[in-house]
């Protein structure tokens, strides 16, 4: 193989980016990027209590000086290193969550990779696998990070409540429990409605519209579920977008392992289970969901109470 013995601007200038992006990353200005549940799950993984995040912009700064000073068949070397290692990490991204930092430092990482190669005559010998299995690791990610940014539609409430409810018109049990919280609706509550029978479209949509004239939720549902869905007719286009949002939803409790409502998800405890016995007392066997919520976060800056 033959190699340049010119400096690599290439592979440097984008190594630069590399170090500086991770530099962001480590120092947390680069937090609005962290949109998936797999930047929480990573962000804190370090070796000997040092970063992922540092580690990676000495990489980039260590590949940026072999380039500048013409070591090429070093900086190839510890490119190819680096590339093999981080295949494992996106592999385990597959079974667990996306990161989409994580994704950004290995489409650079692997520019830098590619460029590096660059310098090589016959450099398909030693790219092309390692594009192949780079590209069969990193895809799924992408689909699981489109996946996770699908989310879900919430028909009332707030996007990061305390509680989120599964509910579906037609279910019995549903009927019974969503006035029961509604009623008392303290603004911790999020409902995010699911379509059991094809007769609930219409009657999501008929509570979709009454909360759109500024209707409660427990009114809105209770005059849905008295409602009748033959006297309904949707354009088709409202139609489709109905049906995205619920299959939305349902897609949401399917990857859970799901399978029936209502489903009740809180993040915490309601602070009243947690109170002393005569408390407890005064309010029977009510689950209250108007109390403040208590619990633990990864942010060490919140008390855990």
């Amino acid at each position: 193989m033959s190699l340049s013995k010119r400096p690599a601007f290439g592979p440097a200038i984008v190594a630069i980016a590399g170090a500086i992006f991770c530099a962001l990353n480590a120092t947390q200005n680069f937090d609005a990027i962290c949109i998936t549940t797999g930047c929480e799950v990573f962000k804190d993984i370090s070796v000997f209590g040092i970063s992922l995040w540092w580690i990676g912009t000495a990489l980039f700064t260590t590949l940026a000086l072999l380039n500048l000073f013409k070591l090429h068949t070093t900086a190839l070397i510890l490119a190819l290193v680096a590339v093999i290692i981080d295949l494992g990490f996106l592999l385990l991204m597959v079974f667990t969550a996306p990161c989409v930092p994580c994704l950004g430092f290995a489409i650079i990482l692997f520019l830098v990779f590619f460029l590096q190669c660059a310098t090589l005559k016959r450099r398909a010998a030693l790219v092309l696998p390692i594009f192949i299995v780079w590209t069969l690791v990193f895809t799924p990610n992408i689909f699981a990070t489109v996946n996770e940014e699908m989310g879900t539609w919430t028909i009332y409430g707030e996007q990061q409540p305390d509680v989120q409810v599964f509910f579906s018109p037609s279910c019995q049990a549903c009927l019974k429990l969503v006035p029961k919280l509604s009623q008392k609706d303290s603004g911790k509550i999020a409902y995010y409605p699911i379509a059991e029978e094809d007769a609930d479209i219409e009657k999501i949509f008929i509570m979709q519209q009454a909360i759109a004239d500024g209707s409660s939720m427990y009114v809105a549902f209770n005059r849905a579920a008295r409602s009748s869905s033959d006297s309904i007719s949707l354009p088709l286009t409202t139609r489709f977008k109905l049906q995205w949002n619920l299959f939305r939803n349902k897609s949401k409790l399917a990857s859970m392992g799901v399978t029936r409502i209502p489903v009740l998800i809180t993040n915490g405890v309601p602070s009243n289970l947690l109170s002393n016995q005569q408390t407890q007392e005064t309010k029977g066997d009510v689950l209250d969901f108007t109390d403040d919520f208590s619990g633990c976060t990864d942010d060490g800056n919140i008390p855990c109470e």
